[in-house]
């Protein structure tokens, strides 16, 4: 514990005043002086702090290689930000794979950099995800590339330069989790792991032609990332078979006592490769009419996607045409309402307040002191996001945020009321093929606009209702760029999500070619 973090020294009587006036409070004459004693009882508690400090079961691990940073050769397409070989157990259910983790993922001992221009911290704890991965045999390949502080879609604002797509090297590999997408699909990892706060995940699965599922909100922990906010972060495999993205979730999946999203209380962690012998006979499978607006999807995306609905029909599902007027609004809705929970977690250590979760201290200390002292090396967007909340919270107390919480969970129990007729929706996973990469000098404006436009259109309303969402090739267009169609089901029903994507894959074959690409 730091000197500053664990020794709280009482306010002089005359700071009272200016702590007072930063959240609208005016004290009358002398009453400073009459709060002080009572102020001053509330910041007394080091010798509580000391004797709490190391109760809580942590782990920390120690000795091992930092890794380094992979020259050109070493480093297709980009996907790299730091190489490594992280390996504890010799046997398990991922013995022999190899497992990357997108760098917002904590690996103790070895730098995190979140994709920014702010320094790196080297985490002291593993995320649980990354525990799991290690027990059951996984080796941990590499950080990843990812957008700036994961606030992005398109790769367009890492520091390190963005990903490129292994299909079309002059193409986005998506974002914000852009390595992740490309290092599983040219091979340089078996598998990887993404952080979905939007699209994140689903985006780079899409754009590169791989796999990937969201899992409901609170199934796999979340501690041990880098947070937008506890009710929108999930963290994805990317994998480039539905078996794999099965095997991989299955050893992440489960609560854990430190998860701030855990629901406090057993989640059963399904046998998501039984799957694969189910088939599909007689589920019911919704089209979602508004995510296939022709105004807001390319017509290979549509084309595309109805042709795998058609498949499933083949393979003996029913499909029918439903509606959910809301999902047309939600990445309106979704928008600004990442800016408001962004701010609360970025006012509060990067790790927000008001949950059950555990506190990774050393990383909220980092967090808290990269607020103070290096808040202009910020991506733009995350600056745009911080002051468009203080300008709410300042002109409009906060109120338009309270209604857009409302709104959000309209969009939920709209989703929820759809699949009270199906077993799972359909849906392009992107309106978009993967577009290319900026060239030259662009503006924070123009960024902004490659993502926020219409790209996570049929992501961001699945990260505001929480159910799971599996992301699926399901084809390529005339430029030869994948499409991928997105396969909606009831919270925590992700084995009905598998049924479909197995019964996908086989009826296409193998989504991404034997012979990886290069």
């Amino acid at each position: 514990m730091s000197a500053d973090g664990g020794r709280v020294q009482p306010p002089a009587v005359e700071e009272l005043a200016r702590f007072a006036r930063l959240d609208g409070i005016e004290l009358r004459p002398g009453e400073d002086a009459e709060l002080w004693p009572v102020v001053n009882s509330l910041t007394q508690f080091a010798d509580l702090l000391d004797r709490f400090e190391g109760e809580l079961p942590l782990r920390a691990p120690e000795g091992r290689d930092p890794g380094f940073l992979p020259e050109p050769a070493d480093n297709p397409c980009n996907a790299f930000v730091r190489r490594c070989h992280v390996q504890e157990a010799s046997s398990g259910a991922l013995a022999g794979r190899t497992i990357g983790l997108k760098d917002n993922i904590s690996l103790a001992g070895v730098p995190t950099t979140n994709g920014s221009h702010v320094r790196s911290y080297v985490p002291v704890y593993d995320a649980v995800v990354v525990e799991r991965i290690l027990a059951a045999g996984g080796t941990i390949a590499g950080k990843l590339n990812m957008d700036d502080f994961g606030a992005s879609g398109l790769g367009d604002t890492s520091a390190f330069g963005p990903a490129r797509n292994p299909v079309d090297q002059t193409r986005s590999a998506g974002g914000s989790s852009g390595g992740s997408g490309a290092a599983v699909r040219f091979g340089a990892v078996d598998m990887s792991l993404a952080v979905d706060q939007g699209g994140s995940g689903r985006i780079p699965a899409a754009f590169c032609g791989v796999v990937t599922i969201k899992a409901t909100h609170g199934l796999v922990p979340s501690w041990g990332i880098s947070h937008i906010d506890h009710t929108i972060d999930f963290i994805t495999p990317i994998t480039r078979t539905v078996a794999d993205a099965a095997l991989l979730l299955g050893v992440i999946a489960g609560e854990d006592w430190r998860d701030a999203q855990w629901v406090r209380g057993p989640i059963e962690v399904d046998d998501y490769a039984a799957a694969a012998g189910e088939g599909i006979e007689g589920l019911r499978l919704g089209l979602v009419t508004e995510s296939f607006d022709p105004e807001v999807c390319e017509p290979d995306v549509i084309e595309n996607g109805r042709q795998a609905a058609e498949t499933l029909a083949r393979a003996g599902a029913v499909v029918e045409e439903t509606s959910i007027p809301l999902w047309a609004f939600a990445l309106s809705v979704f928008l600004p309402y990442v800016a408001h929970l962004f701010s609360d977690v970025y006012r509060a250590g990067g790790q927000g307040f008001g949950h059950l979760g555990a506190f990774d201290v050393p990383a909220f200390e980092t967090f808290s002191r990269l607020r103070q002292h290096e808040g202009a090396l910020l991506p733009d967007q995350v600056k745009a996001w911080i002051l468009a909340d203080r300008y709410v919270h300042e002109r409009y107390q906060a109120i338009p945020y309270a209604r857009l919480h409302n709104a959000r969970l309209g969009v939920r129990r709209a989703i929820s009321r759809a699949l009270e007729s199906f077993d799972a929706l359909l849906t392009p996973t992107l309106p978009i093929t993967a577009p290319p990469l900026l060239t030259g000098e662009a503006s924070f404006a123009e960024v902004s606009a490659r993502t926020g436009a219409k790209l996570c259109y049929n992501t961001a309303p699945l990260n505001l209702s929480g159910h799971p969402a599996m992301s699926l090739p399901s084809g390529v267009s005339r430029e030869g760029l994948p499409t991928a169609l997105q396969v909606v089901t009831r919270h925590f029903d992700e084995r009905t999500g598998f049924r479909v994507g197995f019964a996908l894959e086989r009826e296409t074959g193998p989504f991404v070619p034997h012979a990886e690409c290069t």
